[in-house]
């Protein structure tokens, strides 16, 4: 059949072949229409074929972070974890200190007060049954103890004890000043003071003042040293603080102390301060108790190098130890007071 095709099939048949394209142009078109034109980039090379440029921008990027990190942090916006910073080593003088706190033996270095006025309080206790200095003991045992004199208020004088109200039997003035002028009580009173110079005198001490004045404070002493002091002596103990306490604030008790104790400090070989003990008092309100008394005169003692005795907790309260007022001891608590600083100081 294909032999004898008809001539108008034979032309139509080439027309159609004419119309078809060569198989490579084929191909090409179809591919062509299959893959997409890709566009090439405008004005220059593209972002990832220019490492430097791209290097560049990271940096300045991460510049641009990192100074906006430091100006929070600067403004208080951001908070960086912070590392804990190492315990700093104590000093020698620092570790003996404690160990005055703790109650044993030490030489009393000076030190620092980095408000150590929690841990002074809680040692007080201690304190009051074991030796916290032997300073005093070591200058009676070389003969270097000629002159005492004893600062205190009422319970120094022996208020509420046996004796006391006896006409003085030495006439020596113990205070004479803006406050008025006052002789020394009677040496027959049963006061801790007493005690401590029947002993002193046993020892070589033939000058011994007890100039507790009833009603005294720390503030006079800071306000007229001199009125007080007088030529001071080789060995000058202070116990006040407790009518402090119902006229001062204990910041400004504090500060007294500060004052009052460096010129005591200047008119003396030592100085030995002494805590008060606690009490319940009845004649007035307290703004601070004798813990915290406590707590300022165990710290000011530790930064200057002062001697301190502490009789915070040497009473009983509600007990044979007071008188009914529970501010100022019987003549047996007194004794007990006595008992106190004879151990604390390591006086045999």
């Amino acid at each position: 059949m294909a032999k004898h095709m008809s001539t108008n099939d034979r032309q139509g048949t080439r027309h159609a072949q004419a119309q078809l394209p060569a198989n490579g142009e084929k191909d090409a078109a179809l591919g062509a229409q299959a893959a997409p034109q890709a566009e090439g980039p405008h004005g220059g090379a593209a972002y990832g074929q220019r490492p430097v440029a791209r290097t560049l921008v990271t940096l300045l990027v991460a510049v641009v972070a990192c100074v906006a990190i430091v100006a929070l942090g600067e403004l208080g916006i951001l908070h960086y974890p912070e590392k804990p910073n190492p315990a700093p080593a104590k000093s020698a003088a620092t570790a003996s200190t404690d160990k005055d706190s703790s109650g044993r033996k030490s030489q009393d270095s000076g030190t620092s007060a980095a408000d150590a006025s929690t841990s002074d309080s809680s040692s007080s206790a201690k304190a009051s049954s074991s030796v916290v200095s032997t300073k005093l003991a070591d200058m009676f045992a070389k003969g270097e103890v000629k002159s005492i004199r004893v600062l205190g208020d009422s319970i120094t004088a022996g208020l509420g004890c046996d004796g006391y109200g006896a006409p003085s039997d030495t006439g020596t003035v113990v205070y004479s000043g803006p406050q008025g002028s006052y002789q020394e009580s009677a040496t027959t009173v049963s006061t801790w003071a007493n005690d401590f110079r029947a002993y002193a005198a046993q020892r070589g001490v033939t000058n011994f003042v007890n100039a507790g004045v009833s009603g005294f404070k720390m503030q006079y002493l800071a306000e007229n040293p001199a009125a007080w002091l007088g030529d001071g002596a080789d060995v000058i103990v202070v116990m006040l603080g407790t009518n402090d306490a119902a006229r001062r604030t204990s910041d400004e008790f504090c500060a007294d102390a500060e004052i009052g104790l460096k010129a005591a400090a200047a008119k003396c070989k030592l100085l030995i301060v002494v805590s008060s003990p606690q009490n319940r008092r009845t004649d007035a309100t307290n703004n601070f108790d004798m813990q915290r008394a406590d707590q300022i005169l165990a710290s000011l003692c530790k930064m200057k190098g002062y001697v301190h005795v502490s009789f915070l907790d040497t009473l009983q309260l509600d007990s044979e130890d007071f008188n009914a007022d529970e501010l100022h001891p019987t003549t047996a608590g007194s004794h007990k007071l006595w008992q106190a600083f004879k151990t604390q100081l390591g006086l045999v």
